[in-house]
């Protein structure tokens, strides 16, 4: 079954379709089905941002698979952070010299680690620790 719709267009575009079907000897009917069908199937995995968060914003969402990852980026932050107090904690409390060596050598393994994260979110509290493992390496 077939279904008519009329929707007004910008004389420019009409034109220019008109323009374009008829170089490439297609007909309108078989161009506007072809685009959108096109358009049906690029939208498809978008997702309006209120169903998520319902409020006023007219957000589309174009990859709703990315949508977690800012919870995931806030996990890394909570985990880069808790490491490196957690190393910089033992460095100033052990006295042992052996056991000071070790922990600066975890610092700097964390400290490579945890750089993507830093560039990413440029987190001011991540960025004050990374300042005093410098400082301690």
């Amino acid at each position: 079954m077939k279904k008519q719709k009329n929707v007004e267009l910008p004389e420019k575009l009409t034109y220019e379709f008109e323009q374009r079907c008829a170089r490439l000897g297609l007909k309108q009917k078989e161009a506007v089905e072809k685009a959108l069908s096109d358009w049906l199937k690029a939208t498809s995995t978008q997702v309006p941002l209120p169903t998520y968060f319902p409020h006023e914003t007219n957000v589309t969402i174009i990859r709703p698979e990315n949508v977690n990852i800012a919870v995931f980026q806030k996990a890394e932050l909570v985990v880069a952070r808790e490491e490196l107090q957690r190393l910089l904690g033992i460095l100033e409390r052990t006295q042992d010299l052996q056991f000071k060596h070790e922990t600066k050598v975890q610092l700097a393994q964390a400290l490579k680690r945890f750089e993507p994260i830093y560039r990413q979110t440029r987190d001011l509290e991540l960025e004050q620790l990374i300042r005093k493992v410098e400082e301690t390496l």
